[in-house]
């Protein structure tokens, strides 16, 4: 035991308790010995404390805390304050890590102690657990350019050194949805080489009603588009194309932004920051063809 690195995982929370319980399974169901587990609850009102209280009474290798926050990047911060382990990984309450997850991360690690992270295969999965789709991963050697079609990397299947989240520091607690998105690219700009795989499945990532990917659609359009930007220089107008075009296969009833021509128009404001000029005119125009 003594010779195995410590592994902290820490889990953001917040109103989870339909999920809460196989997360928390996957963690410490794991077949590697030497885990803690830290839950950064964000002030939880659906029986999350309760059950927290109890794990932990029968799992010392729990530890939590509840405080509100201004969003998950502050509640994962929070909890990277208080690792103890050299290696960290970072589930989210509503997602799973699959079997045996965490001891090929540390044998990736282990074998090559240049890597200061790995990442590897993840699948969607719906609010039962049922397998919706493989997630889009790309290896790390996959140009940095290639961030500007979407986020390839499974946030949950990530394991990182704890001298990583050292060097590059805090995650941007400005951002709601895209933190994990500019936290990669942070990583990638700076550590690129030392980046390595895992060709498994190594997480689950869970899209229900209530995850930040489908409640904040069109946040997670925008901050994507103001991260390309702060790292790449510009972002791709496809990202805000793709976002109207998810609003117009809905009903109207269900897109749940009143006028939709003027959420648009008021959304190109936003964005246009983030644009080229020529892509700027292109997306003016498609966008006014688009909603006449």
């Amino acid at each position: 035991m003594q010779k195995l690195p410590l592994v902290s995982v820490v889990m953001p929370s917040l109103n989870q308790a339909r999920f809460i319980d196989a997360a928390v399974d996957s963690v410490l169901n794991q077949d590697y010995p030497n885990i803690e587990l830290i839950v950064a609850d964000g002030g939880s009102d659906d029986g999350t404390i309760d059950w927290l209280k109890n794990r932990q009474a029968i799992d010392g290798r729990i530890r939590w805390f509840s405080q509100k926050d201004n969003g998950p990047a502050e509640a994962v911060n929070a909890a990277l304050s208080q690792v103890r382990g050299t290696i960290v990984g970072w589930l989210n309450s509503d997602d799973l890590y699959a079997q045996d997850a965490v001891s090929r991360a540390v044998d990736a690690l282990q074998e090559n102690p240049e890597w200061l992270m790995v990442y590897g295969h993840g699948l969607h999965v719906d609010g039962d657990g049922k397998s919706l789709s493989d997630y889009p991963t790309l290896p790390p050697t996959t140009p940095l350019t290639q961030f500007a079609e979407g986020c390839f990397i499974c946030q949950p299947t990530v394991f990182f050194r704890r001298s990583m989240y050292l060097l590059l520091g805090k995650l941007d607690e400005n951002l709601k949805a895209a933190f994990d998105f500019d936290y990669w690219l942070r990583a990638f700009l700076v550590f690129q080489y030392r980046i390595g795989f895992v060709c498994e499945v190594q997480a689950y990532s869970r899209l229900h009603e209530d995850c930040i990917t489908l409640r904040m659609r069109r946040t997670v359009a925008l901050e994507g588009m103001q991260v390309l930007a702060r790292h790449l220089g510009s972002a791709p107008k496809e990202w805000l194309l793709t976002y109207v075009n998810e609003l117009r296969a809905m009903q109207p009833s269900q897109q749940g932004v009143g006028d939709l021509k003027k959420h648009v128009i008021d959304t190109l404001v936003v964005a246009r920051l983030w644009l080229k000029q020529d892509d700027l005119r292109e997306l003016e125009l498609r966008l006014d063809e688009m909603l006449k």
